[in-house]
């Protein structure tokens, strides 16, 4: 079964990052061939013989008895849904993905809306299939961030409101911003990819286990163990896009590549959830690629790649790298405004579930949110409503996890930093064998066998609590615009 998910892969890796336009059809009917194959084997009647016969056996270790959990619960999850149906969601996200790339280029939505009224549809379906207590969005939750909820999201965004929409304004009034112009400019796209690959080089991500391509929207996937490959895009005008989402897609690699083999035999080898994975890339990415050590580190670096930088201070880079400023693409906003990003759209896909809302409407109230949240209007579909590839994925609940992936790296930064107190020299020294060894050790290791919520408890010693993000942002930023 491992070896079917790495096939699948493999073929979703080349058909963002080199497959031609024409061989989308066929591939989509072969990604689909290996879907079912593979979902045919993860809800067999054997297989769940086995896990019934285990999961009553009291000499099982303690990591063998959390792996049993862990592989039933997805056992029963996809027991619940039809093979055909399975085989039907493949070649419909393999159709929308294809067409996204067009539309998102041609900003034109009418041409992607009848695929992602398609992928809606089947998401209903798909929540119907898995049952739910209050709001069929709970069962997609699921998927992401095993025993979140509507309600409890709901919870989490409310206090994060009351707290960063009255900062965000304190910072906007502010009479003092940092510079914004030393990353931008002209700089050759050549040059960039030699740095982002040096920049993963630095946080300690193994090439000999990957590999780095360019793609419209960056991700990482892994292949089988050994192979955990990283994307990226870059913008010929500023530095930011193309070093921050490699620094980004790193964190997320550094997590897979600390997998063992025992985690992959286990079956526990994707993480405890996407949000606790989203911690590891929004931590190197922000908490520490954002931060006045490492960028004192970085600048000679930096120089090496783009000479103009050779006399530039890490204060101003550092600056640089820290604007707050409300702006149309998710990926590229702010550590203070990228909350909001996250909260309009959970408020969106909610709406699109329970059937609140229609998918020709999605545009409309696309720019009306951002306008609401963040104050900012897209000029085009492209910069709006079709700027993430997500929904064309059919991943409908995932965006909350980059929300949940920042409040949970604030709070295991607070206990990182009490285990090492010299973090700030040994990352000015772009030594990073400290940091990865603390994550490998506490977080890595570890792979799916605890839920987000055990394994907060086990690293910070408390459940998830947004206050440590609130304070790391207030703390900041305040010192950067002088507040």
């Amino acid at each position: 079964m491992r070896k079917l998910y790495s096939a699948q892969a493999l073929l979703g890796w080349d058909l963002h990052a080199h497959m031609p336009k024409k061989a989308a059809p066929f591939r989509s009917q072969v990604i689909a061939k290996l879907a079912t194959m593979a979902f045919e084997l993860a809800v067999s009647d054997e297989l769940g013989g086995f896990i019934e016969e285990l999961e009553k056996n009291d000499d099982l270790s303690e990591i063998e008895k959390r792996s049993i959990r862990h592989v039933a619960r997805d056992y029963r999850r996809h027991k619940a849904v039809p093979p055909e149906f399975v085989k039907e969601v493949s070649e419909a996200r393999s159709s929308a993905q294809s067409t996204w790339t067009q539309a998102k280029a041609a900003s034109d939505f009418a041409s992607f809306k009848p695929y992602l009224e398609k992928n809606v549809e089947l998401a209903r379906r798909y929540a119907d299939y898995l049952g739910f207590e209050d709001h069929p969005y709970d069962a997609l939750l699921e998927d992401f961030e095993p025993g979140m909820t509507c309600e409890q999201l709901s919870g989490i965004i409310e206090p994060l409101k009351e707290d960063l929409v009255p900062f965000l304004a304190k910072l906007m009034e502010s009479g003092t911003h940092p510079d914004p112009s030393p990353l931008k400019g002209s700089f050759d796209l050549d040059a960039q990819r030699k740095l982002a690959r040096r920049s993963l080089e630095i946080i300690l991500y193994d090439f000999d286990a990957g590999g780095l391509t360019d793609v419209t929207h960056p991700f990482t996937t892994t292949i089988g163990p050994g192979d955990i490959r990283v994307t990226n895009r870059y913008a010929e005008d500023h530095l930011g896009p193309g070093l921050f989402a490699a620094l980004h897609e790193g964190g997320h690699a550094l997590y897979n590549q600390g997998f063992s083999n025992d985690l992959y035999a286990l079956g526990v080898a994707g993480g405890a959830s996407n949000g606790i994975h989203e911690s590891q890339s929004r931590m190197i990415e922000n908490q520490i690629g954002r931060s006045l050590p490492f960028w004192q580190g970085f600048q000679p670096v930096l120089a090496e790649y783009f000479p103009q930088f050779a006399q530039t201070s890490p204060e101003l880079l550092h600056g640089a790298a820290n604007i707050v400023a409300p702006s149309l693409i998710r990926v590229e906003a702010d550590e203070v405004t990228y909350n909001f990003h996250i909260m309009l759209r959970f408020e969106l896909e909610a709406g699109l579930i329970d059937g609140s809302i229609a998918v020709a409407d999605l545009p409309t109230l696309w720019n009306e949110a951002m306008d609401r949240y963040l104050g900012v209007a897209p000029p085009d579909d492209g910069q709006g409503v079709l700027q993430d590839i997500h929904w064309s994925m059919g991943a409908f609940g995932y965006f909350p996890s980059y929300m949940l992936g920042n409040l949970y790296a604030a709070q295991m930064l607070k206990a990182l930093r009490t285990a090492l107190p010299g973090l700030d020299d040994q990352i000015r020294k772009l030594e990073f064998e400290p940091l990865l060894g603390w994550l490998r050790e506490n977080v890595h290791q570890h792979g799916g066998l605890y839920l987000p919520t055990e394994l907060m408890e086990r690293i910070t010693g408390a459940p998830l609590d947004g206050t440590h993000f609130v304070e790391y942002v207030t703390t900041k930023y305040s010192e950067l615009y002088k507040l």
